[in-house]
């Protein structure tokens, strides 16, 4: 019988930090290879991270649809406030519906509405937080009755947009990519906000601590703090 190549063996030290490390930035094994080696200075591979996560349930085996490499195109405004995504979402655990409001160019999180019933006085409360930020040029939903809904005229959202000076885009109907960071941050807020006791903890997570993909793995905070001093070119 043929011996067969042996187990190499979890080193403790490793899969301890590999589970701090991931408790701080909670992103897949590829990403946090880099975390560790430039925090630690220290190199463990993408698949010894991996087999971690696995053991320690933070991480999901891959279809094989997923291992497929997708042609990827980001759009982003090029400077922060020119326009905001709002989208409500359920979260089945916490039993609470949230709402947030994010930055286009930077994907901060500029507010965070969480609340037991979606309503159009919650999408005002959320927009009016975020605009203590700096004037936001454009907001971009979809046709939800919190939104839209009213029987002849605007609704008081769209009323309470237009004393802000905020001009509402509408998505197209039955096409969610043209909200896809709402989408995107949704999935996100479902698998995470769990992990944190408040909103306020998960907030500060998400823009100061989490590196993103899109933003060169650096936080929304970082480029938000960046783009907001440069000059904004606004598009009607």
């Amino acid at each position: 019988m043929k011996a067969g190549k042996p187990v190499k063996l979890i080193n403790p030290k490793e899969e301890s930090m590999v589970k701090e490390t991931y408790e701080k930035y909670r992103i897949c094994a590829s990403r946090l290879a880099k975390k560790i080696e430039r925090d630690y200075n220290v190199h463990i591979p993408v698949y010894t991270i991996h087999k971690i996560m696995l053991g320690a349930g933070l991480a999901k085996h891959k279809e094989k649809k997923d291992l497929r490499k997708k042609k990827w195109v980001r759009y982003e405004r090029k400077h922060s406030l020119t326009a905001v995504h709002m989208d409500w979402l359920y979260h089945p655990e916490l039993r609470l519906w949230a709402l947030p409001v994010i930055d286009d160019s930077t994907r901060k999180l500029l507010s965070l509405i969480e609340t037991e019933s979606a309503t159009t006085n919650a999408s005002i409360d959320a927009i009016e937080q975020a605009v203590m930020h700096g004037q936001i040029k454009q907001c971009i939903t979809d046709h939800g009755p919190q939104f839209t809904a009213n029987e002849r005229g605007e609704s008081r959202f769209q009323q309470a947009l237009i004393k802000l000076k905020i001009k509402h885009i509408l998505t197209k109907i039955k096409h969610p990519q043209s909200n896809g960071k709402s989408e995107k941050f949704g999935h996100l807020y479902l698998i995470h906000r769990t992990a944190f006791n408040t909103k306020e903890e998960f907030i500060k997570w998400y823009n100061n601590v989490k590196p993103h993909m899109s933003l060169d793995e650096r936080t929304p905070e970082e480029v938000y703090q960046e783009r907001k001093h440069e000059k904004r070119v606004y598009y009607t």
